[in-house]
């Protein structure tokens, strides 16, 4: 993902991030994001289009992805937060 996202970007993504790993400006209750409308490019899916075509084929498992990455980084792949993420998005 740094290949694709300049310093600026990466720092506004941590910022944005909560300690959980989820988005601070995601409503998760009901499921919406409380900046859409000004929310940076990097969370926009026609920028994500641009910049991975082939790899946004594979539907949410980019975005899994880009999750666990920064998930990985910040806490460990062994951490509780990736434990409660992979719970999350296995739906169980």
């Amino acid at each position: 993902m740094a290949d694709k996202l300049n310093k600026e970007d990466i720092a506004l993504i941590n910022s944005m991030t909560a300690k959980d790993g989820w988005c601070k400006n995601l409503d998760r209750e009901n499921k919406k994001c409380l900046i859409y409308e000004t929310r940076p490019h990097f969370c926009r899916v026609n920028q994500f289009s641009i910049a991975f075509k082939g790899y946004l084929n594979s539907g949410d498992k980019f975005l899994i992805d880009c999750c666990k990455q920064h998930i990985s980084s910040n806490y460990g792949y062994k951490s509780k937060e990736m434990k409660n993420f992979n719970i999350a998005v296995s739906g169980k």
